[in-house]
């Protein structure tokens, strides 16, 4: 008779150094995709430190590029796993006392803080070039924000974070009404006012801009970003006059940008 043991000498897995798996999950490809990315940049460091020209090297090694780069490789993995586990468990298969059990556990972690961090270190790696599809990444920090506002609803933050995922995917009128909702957590964040202001302005709504725009002058008399933001207003309600005014403000607190500038000189230029 034979064993059971021998069943598994009969079981061969052939594959070859070079194969390379896919997956028809586009989640889990990216998973994977991920994890090859790291295991071949801790082979390139390997090679690094055993060539005999490293002394020469070394200097050129940008280790705390590196690190950041392999700091945002595991925080993608992360939030991909995290993605992954989510689509398996559907939350409505899930009792409700566990739905609470899990809430409560998080709260105790503070786990609305890890996800407003994971949020917004998306939105640094967007603005930074390290991350290039917009639309899944805008709405990955919409989902995260609205994990942390689950979490803890007085999270300040999560409501702002998301508010300016929505500003990036256009959506105005709904980044307006989070960021008032963490003004009302926290009025003293003038970030959160200064995106009230360019949400409007980028709306359409000037007078409603301009008028956040003169309260946000109320708390910081010399605000670089909000004559720039005034001076803007005027310019699309063809104000030339008080647009050259709040440019010239502007410009002698800080050198404008290459585009206002240049706004600006036309505005002289025809005036």
């Amino acid at each position: 008779m034979k064993k059971e043991s021998d069943d598994w000498d009969d079981i061969k897995v052939n594959r070859r150094s070079t194969d390379k798996v896919y997956f028809e999950s586009p989640v889990i490809q990216s998973i994977s995709d991920s994890i090859d990315f790291l295991r071949d940049e801790a082979k390139e460091i390997l090679k690094e430190l055993d060539s005999t020209e490293f002394k020469q090297q070394i200097d050129e090694f940008d280790l705390e590029d590196f690190g950041e780069e392999a700091i945002d490789q595991i925080s993608e993995i992360k939030d991909e796993i995290s993605q992954f586990r989510a689509e398996i468990i559907d939350s409505d298969d899930v009792p409700e006392f566990i739905k609470e059990s899990s809430l409560d556990a998080k709260r105790a972690l503070n786990r609305d803080a890890d996800y407003v961090r994971r949020a917004k270190r998306k939105l640094y790696m967007l603005d930074d070039g390290r991350l290039t599809d917009e639309l899944r990444t805008n709405v990955r920090v919409i989902e995260l924000c609205d994990k942390a506002i689950e979490v803890n609803f007085n999270n300040w933050q999560a409501y702002h974070v998301k508010a300016q995922a929505l500003m990036n995917l256009e959506k105005y009128d709904d980044a307006t009404e989070e960021l008032i909702k963490s003004l009302a957590l926290n009025e003293e964040n003038l970030d959160a006012w200064f995106d009230v202001a360019n949400s409007y302005r980028l709306n359409g709504e000037y007078n409603e801009s301009l008028d956040v725009y003169d309260t946000i002058l109320k708390r910081d008399e010399e605000s670089f970003k909000a004559f720039k933001g005034k001076a803007l207003c005027y310019v699309e309600l063809e104000d030339y006059q008080n647009a050259d005014t709040f440019f010239n403000k502007a410009n002698s607190i800080k050198s404008l940008d290459d585009e206002s500038q240049e706004i600006w000189d036309e505005i002289k230029k025809n005036n």
